[in-house]
This record gives C-alpha cells, sequence and structure tokens, in this order.
C-alpha cells in the first residue's frame, strides 16, 4: 500500500512505524503547547483569575506529563526507529512486529492520558509525588498511572529492539559503528535499566489507590522516599534518554555540513557512555531539598555534576569539525547550532542546581523550570527538527521549503532564548512554580508577561514548521532517495577516523 494510507494501518516498516511516531509525538506536543499557551495566559498578569487554583493544577500536572511522555519521548523515538537501521546497515529492525506493537501502545496510553483529565485529571504534577498521588479522589490519577505504564513498555520495547539491531550488525570493532548509531545504544541501555523501576513505582501506587488505607505503603513517610526514589531513578535517566539521540543527530549533521568527519568519533562514543553512567548514579539531585539523608548529599553533587565534563567534551568535538570544516549554513545545521547554543545554557544552569547549597535556595523554583526547558526544548526539540530537516528528503522522497526551514530555525532559538531566560530572573526573585497567582507590586508581573509573549513566539514557530512540512510533502520538488547516504548508510571507517 503506499500514499498516506500505509501510515494509517499495523505496518512492519521501520520507516513507515518511525513517522507514526513522530506524528503522534507532534500531535500530543500541539495539545501540550496548548495547554502551556493557557497556562501563560494564567501567569501573564497578577490577580488574572483565569482558571483558578484547582485546574490549573490540573492542567499543570496534564501538561508536564503530555510533553514529556507523549510529545517528546514519541518524537525521539520516532526518528530512532526510522533511521537506525539503514545507519546500521540493516534492511529493517530485528523484531519488526515489536516495533508496531512498540507503536500501537503509545495512542492507546495517550487516549488513557487525555480522558483521565476529563474525570477529574492528575492534579499532583508530573512527578505525581505520593501522598498527594494518592490520597487524590479523582479516577484520573488512576488513568494517568496506567496510562504512564503503557508508554514506559513501549519505551522498553523500542529500546529492545533498537540495541537487538545495533548488536546484530555490528561490525568486528564496535566502535567503528556511525556515533548515532552509539548514542541509540546507550540510551536503549538507560531504557531498559530504568524503565523497570518506574513500573515497579507505578505498580505500587495503583495497589496503594486500589487497596486504599489497608496498604500502608505509598501513603507513609517511607512511601514518600521510596517514591521519589523509584521516579527519580528513571525519570533524571529519561533525560539522557532523550538527549542522547539527539547528541547523535548532532554528530551526523555537523560532519555532514562541515565537510569534515568528526575529529574524534571513538572517544566521542566513549564520552556517551560516560554521560549515560552518570546519569544512573546521579538521580539524588533532584532531592537534596525533600528528605535525602545528608551524607548522600555530597556523593549525588560529584556525580551530577561530573556529568558535565562528557557532555562538554562532545561539544568541543564539534567546535573544532565545525572550526576544520567549511560550514555550509543550511535548515539542519542552524538547528544544530541552535541545540549547542541553547543545551549549553541549559547544562551551565544545571551545574549550579547540582550544587547543594545552590539547589537548596533554588528548589521548586522558576530557576529550575528555566533550566529544565532549556534543556528540553532548546536541546532536544532543537536535535529533532534538525534530525527531522536532515532526513526529511530521504524518508519522504520530497525537499522542504529552505527559506522556511530557516525561519523556523531562528525563530525556534529566539522563542526559546526570549522564553525561558526571564525564568532564571524569575527564580532568583524568589518566584515559585506551580503557583497559580502571585501577589502585584513585585515587578513579578513585567518578567512574566515577558516569558508569554515568548511562548507565543514559540507557537507561532510551531505553526510554521508545519506548514513546511504539510506544503513540502504535496508540492515540495522530488529527490532520489537513494541518492542521500551520509549520515544514513554504514559507512566504514579508516583508524585514523577513531581517535
Amino acid at each position: 500500500m503506499t500514499g498516506p494510507r500505509r501510515y494509517l494501518r499495523v505496518s512492519a516498516d521501520h520507516e513507515v512505524i518511525g513517522v507514526q511516531f513522530l506524528v503522534t509525538g507532534f500531535a500530543f506536543f500541539l495539545i501540550g503547547g496548548l495547554m502551556a499557551l493557557i497556562l501563560r495566559a494564567e501567569q501573564a498578569l497578577p490577580g488574572f483569575n483565569f482558571l483558578g487554583g484547582e485546574a490549573y493544577n490540573r492542567l499543570f500536572s496534564n501538561h508536564g506529563s503530555i510533553m514529556i511522555f507523549f510529545a517528546l519521548l514519541p518524537a525521539v523515538l520516532g526518528l530512532t526507529h526510522a533511521v537506525l537501521p539503514e545507519t546500521v546497515g540493516a534492511a529493517r529492525a530485528s523484531f519488526p512486529k515489536l516495533s508496531a506493537l512498540s507503536f500501537w501502545l503509545v495512542p492507546l496510553a495517550g487516549m488513557l492520558m487525555l480522558a483521565s483529565f476529563f474525570i477529574g485529571g492528575a492534579s499532583s504534577g508530573w512527578t505525581a509525588y505520593t501522598p498527594l498521588s494518592v490520597q487524590s479522589p479523582d479516577a484520573g490519577q488512576t488513568i494517568w498511572a496506567i496510562s504512564l505504564m503503557l508508554l514506559v513498555s513501549s519505551l522498553a520495547l523500542s529500546a529492545l529492539n533498537f540495541l537487538s539491531t545495533i548488536l546484530k550488525n555490528q561490525p568486528e570493532d564496535i566502535w567503528r559503528i556511525p556515533l548515532f548509531a552509539w548514542s541509540a545504544l546507550t540510551s536503549s541501555v538507560l531504557a531498559l535499566v530504568a524503565s523497570p523501576v518506574l513500573l515497579l513505582a507505578l505498580v505500587l501506587l495503583l495497589a496503594q489507590r486500589i487497596a486504599g488505607p489497608q496498604l500502608a505503603l505509598m501513603d507513609s513517610s517511607i512511601g514518600v522516599i521510596v517514591w521519589q526514589n523509584f521516579f527519580w531513578f528513571f525519570a533524571h535517566p529519561l533525560t539522557m534518554i532523550l538527549m542522547l539521540p539527539m547528541i547523535g543527530v548532532i554528530s551526523e549533521v555537523v560532519p555532514s555540513y562541515s565537510g569534515k568527519k568528526i575529529v574524534a568519533h571513538r572517544s566521542t562514543a566513549i564520552a556517551m557512555v560516560v554521560v549515560a553512567g552518570l546519569s544512573l548514579v546521579s538521580w539524588g539531585q533532584y532531592m537534596f531539598a525533600s528528605g535525602l539523608i545528608s551524607g548522600l548529599r555530597i556523593p549525588f553533587m560529584v556525580a551530577s555534576m561530573a556529568v558535565a565534563v562528557p557532555l562538554a567534551y562532545i561539544v568541543f568535538v564539534w567546535i573544532a569539525t565545525l572550526w576544520l570544516g567549511k560550514v555550509r549554513f543550511e535548515t539542519p545545521m542552524l538547528f544544530s547550532l541552535g541545540f549547542i547554543s541553547l543545551f549549553m545554557i541549559g547544562g551551565l544552569s544545571g551545574l549550579m542546581l547540582a550544587s547543594v547549597p545552590i539547589n537548596l535556595q533554588l528548589h521548586a523554583s522558576y530557576f529550575v523550570l528555566g533550566h529544565f526547558h532549556f534543556a528540553l526544548l532548546g536541546g532536544a526539540i532543537s536535535g529533532l527538527f534538525a534530525g527531522i530537516y536532515y532526513w526529511f528528503p530521504k524518508l519522504t522522497g520530497k525537499e522542504s521549503d529552505e527559506v522556511l526551514g530557516i525561519l523556523h530555525a531562528l525563530g525556534h532559538a529566539a522563542g526559546v532564548f526570549l522564553t525561558y531566560s526571564p525564568m532564571f530572573v524569575l527564580g532568583l526573585m524568589g518566584a515559585r512554580r506551580r503557583v497559580f497567582d502571585y501577589p502585584a507590586g513585585q515587578d513579578l508581573e513585567i518578567v512574566q508577561f515577558g516569558v508569554t509573549a515568548g511562548a507565543l513566539m514559540l507557537a507561532g514557530t510551531t505553526m510554521l514548521f508545519l506548514y513546511n512540512m504539510f506544503f513540502s510533502l504535496l508540492r515540495g520538488g522530488s529527490v532520489k532517495r537513494s541518492a542521500f547516504k551520509t549520515g544514513w548508510s554504514f559507512q566504514p571507517m579508516s583508524e585514523s577516523d577513531l581517535v
């Protein structure tokens, strides 16, 4: 079957599954983005009671859950599904039917998540901290947990498939596989290690909600600490599960548009492995102010700060490759440069929050919100756009509009900076996150209004992207898909490339 109908049925084709993941992810991105605009309307001016406290809690809880679990994660998985097999020289994924199952779990889980919003909704944040998530009387919190179990199962199945596809098609020297495959390998190992922990936590949460007071586990003081440890053991590596494939994308785009092979292939792959390992042992950073044993603060602080070293090394490798090459400033490269600059801001602010005394002062403030969004929207989303524009001709046989792509890249980078850099100022001024209103006369409203204006700019650039993709598919110039080799098919490398 050809045409759009092939994407509306169960398929074992990895490219079709990848596109299905991507389209589903961006559909939820629009839903989560609309929620964000409503939240910004509430925050734009003090005393503007647009939603009220209860509705605001439900909305930001679902916004966070949808954007992270149902927009970003499926989109990253989709790009990996579409690209990975041919990157390592395989005609298809190792388990095509498993790929299809991993996708169809996502829309089912997503529909449950959206349905939960209309039957009370989750109101304990995307982190679902206990005892709030246990004591919530609404069935929406229960549906939220079931939805997340399906989504995490999809992640684990995809990771198993990626890992098998890479290992079955690796050369004798595994260091020779492309860096995108290395990024998928490391993120897949992270997902397989961390996913069972969150699944166990969700089972315990559901059991507590169903059993009620008879099961005094997650509703106790011990349960509060158990949930935080289990959740962040998954959620902290999740940032790298999302980020590492995008680091792989940038590692493909930068050499391609610089006319220069990556200057340190082997050591960049090693740096990815180190990043993955450190992300597994630094989850306690999120618990400095919430019950973590004081003696564990320093080890977690050191581990959290140490992540910056391999990440900085990878950035220096990209800069060296750019410096030695002849750069072409086309859309994928502009998004890659935006990724590097915005991700550095997110990384440096994260380095500050890894410090115990700074973290204790800024915990639960807008500063954390700014860091988080710079890392994910400035980093992961920029990398995702770079990959989509880069592989769009190969996946569709069509060319995207370069002018619109450049406008999108510049507008996205500017929108992220204008929206989230004021949040650092708000955090230093003492503004708390997750609070639906704030007092007038403290100069917060000026900065808050600026954040809302930046959010509207980001919404506009997203519409530009959708317009570009839609009309490029309809009217874009045709290209031969077989002509696009760089960054896609496995390319053997010489010993001199494996520094």
